[in-house]
C-alpha cells in the first residue's frame, strides 16, 4: 500500500485498473471525463489489460458493457447528468438481466437550464432501477467503494449492477491524500469473475427475452430479494476490505455514524458536504449541544433497520438534500420520513446546480433547526446560502 495526493477521478481510475477490468465502455461527459481519459492512457502505456471501447453515446457505452458483462467478463463505465439520462433504458435492461456491472456517476445538475455543476439529481433518479447505489464522501472512499463494488455485484447472492456516486468537481477534481492498495492486495481480495449464466455459442442461453406475466413478476421479485441479500454481502465485503486491504476506512456498516450515541439531534447527509457537517457537529458539541451525524453511504439497499436504531430516539432530525422530487421534497427526506413516520424531521433542499453550501451554512441551518424543534415549529424549506451572509451582517459572531 502506498499513499499519493490525487483527485477523486484519479482514485476511481486506479480502482478500476486494480480490479483487472477487461472491457470499458467510454463516452466523455464532465465531470467524469478524466476517469476514462486516465484509463485510456493506462491502456496506451500497457498498464491496463482491457478493451477500451469508444462509442458514439452514453446509451452505447452501457450497451457495450452490457454485452460484455453478459459474456462473463468484468466491465466498467462512467457517466454523469444528461449522459445517465441517455443511458436510462440500458440501465434498466442491465439490472433486469441480472448482469454485474460497475459504473461511476460523477454527479452533476440536469438541464434545462444548462448547468455543469454539482447536485445529486442524476444519481437519485435511478434509485428504482435495480442497481445497488453507493455514494462516496471522499476520494479515498471513491477508490474503496469502486473496488468493493466488483466484489459485491459479482457475489452469487447478488448478481446486480452497482453504481458509485461522487460529487462532481467537489470530489472528482479535488486532490487529497489517498491510500492505494497494491495489486497483490486487491487480487487476494477480488477473485476472478464467475457467473453461471453467460452468452456462449457452445451452450446457448436467452437473456432478457419475453416472459409470461407471472414469470416476469417473479423475476422482478428476485431482484428485490437480491437487493435485500446485498445488505449482508456489503457488510461482509466491507469487513474483509478493512481487515485485509486498507485499514483506514470504516465499511463495517452500510451507512456511517458520527457522535450519535448520546445525541439529541441528528444531521443526515450524503456525499462531500458530510465532512462540513462533521465540523458543525464538533463546533456545537464544544458549545454543549448534543448533535450527531448520520451519513448515507448506500441509497440502495436502504438500511431501514440501522436508521431506526440510530435515529429513532432523536428529538429532531435535519436532512440535507442536493436533489428534489418536485412537489414532494428532497429524496433523502422522503426516504427518512417513510422509515420514521413519527419522527420530527425537517428536510432542507440546497446546493442544487453547484450552489456552494459550506460549514457556515450548515451551522446556521442546524442552529435554526434546533430552535424550531424547541418551539414546535419545524418546517421543511429550500435554503439559499445568501441567508448566511444576511445573518452575519446582523450578528458577525453567529456563524463564526
Amino acid at each position: 500500500m502506498i499513499n499519493k495526493v490525487i483527485s477523486g477521478n484519479e482514485a476511481v481510475a486506479l480502482g478500476v485498473k486494480l480490479s483487472r477490468v477487461k472491457v470499458i465502455g467510454i463516452y466523455p461527459i464532465t465531470p467524469q471525463t478524466y476517469i476514462i481519459e486516465e484509463l485510456a492512457a493506462m491502456k496506451d502505456k500497457g498498464e491496463l489489460d482491457a478493451e477500451v471501447v469508444r462509442v458514439e453515446s452514453e446509451h452505447s457505452a452501457m450497451a457495450v458493457v452490457y454485452g460484455a458483462g453478459a459474456a462473463g467478463v468484468r466491465v466498467y463505465t462512467a457517466t454523469a447528468s444528461q449522459g445517465l439520462l441517455y443511458m436510462h433504458e440500458m440501465v434498466w435492461w442491465v439490472a433486469g438481466s441480472r448482469i454485474p456491472i460497475v459504473m461511476t456517476v460523477g454527479t452533476r445538475a440536469v438541464g434545462a437550464p444548462w448547468n455543469i455543476w454539482n447536485e445529486h439529481t442524476d444519481f437519485m433518479s435511478e434509485r428504482d432501477s435495480g442497481w445497488i447505489m453507493a455514494f462516496a464522501s471522499t476520494p479515498q472512499e471513491a477508490l474503496d467503494l469502486t473496488i468493493q463494488a466488483f466484489r459485491i455485484s459479482e457475489d452469487e447472492r447478488v448478481f446486480l449492477p452497482m453504481m458509485v456516486g461522487m460529487d462532481g468537481f467537489i470530489l472528482s477534481h479535488t486532490k487529497t491524500r489517498v491510500y492505494i492498495p497494491s495489486q497483490e492486495e486487491v487480487d487476494n481480495f477480488l477473485p476472478p469473475r464467475k457467473q453461471p449464466y453467460v452468452l456462449d455459442p457452445e451452450e446457448p442461453v436467452d437473456i432478457g427475452n419475453m416472459f409470461q406475466p407471472i414469470d416476469y413478476m417473479k423475476f422482478r421479485q428476485s431482484i428485490h430479494l437480491a437487493m435485500e441479500n446485498s445488505k449482508d454481502v456489503i457488510a461482509e465485503v466491507g469487513k474483509e476490505y478493512e481487515r485485509n486491504v486498507i485499514p483506514v476506512g470504516s465499511y463495517l456498516t452500510l451507512n456511517s455514524s458520527y457522535m450519535l450515541d448520546d445525541a439529541e439531534y441528528a444531521i443526515v447527509s450524503m456525499g462531500a458536504w458530510s465532512l462540513d457537517a462533521m465540523q458543525v457537529v464538533d463546533e456545537l458539541r464544544k458549545e454543549g449541544v448534543k448533535v450527531g451525524l448520520y451519513r448515507i453511504r448506500y441509497v440502495r439497499p436502504w438500511d431501514e433497520e440501522d436508521i431506526k436504531k440510530q435515529l429513532g430516539d432523536k428529538q429532531g432530525i435535519l436532512v440535507l438534500d442536493r436533489s428534489v422530487s418536485f412537489g414532494r421534497g428532497g429524496h433523502l427526506y422522503l426516504e427518512l420520513k417513510s422509515t420514521l413516520p413519527e419522527a420530527n424531521i425537517k428536510g432542507v433542499v440546497s446546493g442544487l446546480g453547484g450552489v456552494s453550501v459550506g460549514k457556515d451554512a450548515i451551522s446556521l441551518l442546524t442552529r435554526k433547526f434546533i430552535e424550531e424543534v424547541k418551539s414546535g415549529k419545524v418546517k421543511s424549506e429550500w435554503f439559499y446560502p445568501s441567508e448566511v451572509e444576511e445573518v452575519e451582517l446582523r450578528n458577525p459572531r453567529f456563524v463564526k
